[in-house]
């Protein structure tokens, strides 16, 4: 009797020991998923100038990584393969960054492009209102909402007015500065019209705060070489993770799921397995998709008139801004009406395009390329690519962007995907191993 009562006493000893290690074991663990997280949180955040080339470079890695395993069954060296790739990664990268900074205005341009569309929006904004005719009473709209229409369309002019030192750069380019091209007679009088009427308007208001000066305290801004050099030290760490994920052959995903207990381990490698499967169908259709919208605007932009380098300019910001919803096609409208209103002449081969309709024909165009992208691109090149619904998107990227700024934009769905997926193929797996 006494041995079967010490028996029960060190069965129950042990049992309950097991049970302390096994609640020690689970706060041990919880505390440290808990650190692990918190500090992933701060680097991120702290991280946050980085984030968007790391990502990108990820992404690009990711994409070309079917690339990578199409060249070893091609009996293509594994690092000839890695070499080849990421060659070409910064060879578009060098490409791209040239034809951007070729197509973004400089100095005297933007100076131009300034001058020149604050007079036509003035000169259309008459037009409209009636106040171009003899009489110069306005229209019936004017009449009646005149007072306000001018409030909004003086804050534009004191947006888009040249300040006293834009004015006196533009003065020299006129003449020639700096070896530049000089400025045309007809830019140079919308320049003076524009100075008149800013001086008009600030007399009406009775304060010379209507115009932007440059404040004397005003520090000058970086010069284009810091700009450049802050900028190439910023993405310099793109090219590198780029290469660093391909040479990593799997090693990354292999240590996290070795940490997984032996009783997660098929589910784990299921999750991952159809989690990577989707986010490359999302990815490398999401690119496809793009590419095709920003191909579609430029050539339809060309063909309705609109020079080689805008109509580029367009394709890209469109065609980029295509993954995020409405944004692209908001773009393509907002540049290409911009672009409408300061064009002086047309060369379309569509004989009917003028100036005038310009505008008309540049909303025809967005309708076009948004049928298109809704009955063609999605439905054939995402096809069972995983599906978001608009609200998550719409909160998404406006949590996206408040968060962590351009680059959470451009994040936002793509994260959304991969949590999505994550989740509902993590859960599926554990009711079909019945682990919940």
């Amino acid at each position: 009797m006494p041995t079967g009562l010490n028996r029960r006493k060190t069965d129950s000893t042990i049992v309950m020991r097991t049970g302390v290690r096994r609640q020690t074991r689970r706060l041990v663990f919880s505390i440290t998923a808990i650190v692990v997280i918190i500090t992933l949180g701060v680097l991120i955040w702290s991280l946050r100038p980085i984030f968007l080339p790391i990502i990108i470079g990820m992404l690009a890695a990711y994409i070309c990584a079917p690339l990578l395993k199409l060249f070893m069954r091609m009996k293509v060296p594994r690092a000839a393969g890695i070499l080849l790739l990421f060659g070409v990664f910064v060879l578009t990268g060098i490409i791209i960054a040239n034809q951007i900074g070729s197509i973004i205005p400089g100095e005297r341009d933007r100076l131009v492009l300034q001058t020149r569309f604050q007079y036509k929006l003035n000169e259309k904004y008459r037009s409209l209102m009636g106040l171009d005719t003899p009489e110069g009473s306005g229209n019936i709209v004017y009449r009646y909402f005149g007072p306000d229409f001018d409030r909004f369309m003086r804050s534009i002019n004191s947006f888009l007015s040249l300040s006293d030192e834009e004015s006196a750069l533009f003065i020299k380019y006129r003449e020639g500065y700096r070896g530049q091209p000089l400025i045309e007679d007809a830019y140079y009088r919308y320049f003076l019209k524009n100075r008149d009427a800013d001086i008009s308007r600030a007399m009406d208001r009775g304060a010379e705060k209507e115009r932007r000066p440059l404040a004397p305290e005003e520090a000058p801004g970086d010069s284009p070489f810091t700009v450049v050099m802050n900028a190439f030290q910023l993405w310099i760490i793109m090219p590198f993770v780029f290469l660093f994920l391909l040479i990593d052959d799997g090693e990354i995903r292999r240590f996290f799921v070795g940490l997984v207990p032996n009783r997660y381990f098929e589910v784990s490698l299921a999750v991952v397995d159809k989690v990577n499967k989707a986010i490359g169908n999302y990815l490398r259709g999401i690119l496809l998709q793009c590419s095709l919208v920003g191909i579609t605007y430029c050539v339809l932009l060309v063909l309705i008139g609109f020079e080689l380098k805008m109509a580029i300019l367009i394709g890209i910001s469109a065609g980029l801004a295509n993954a995020i919803p409405l944004l692209g096609p908001a773009i393509a409208l907002g540049i290409g009406a911009s672009y409408a209103l300061i064009a002086e002449n047309v060369n379309s081969i569509l004989p009917f395009i003028t100036p005038e309709n310009l505008t008309v024909a540049i909303a025809v165009c967005v309708l076009l390329v948004m049928a298109l992208d809704n009955g063609f691109y999605q439905p054939v090149v995402l096809g069972s690519a995983v599906k978001l619904h608009p609200l998550a998107v719409f909160i998404g990227i406006m949590g996206g962007s408040m968060l962590f700024g351009f680059a959470g934009l451009i994040l936002a769905i793509p994260t959304i995907v991969v949590i999505k997926e994550m989740v509902y193929t993590l859960f599926r797996e554990l009711k079909e191993y019945y682990i919940i």
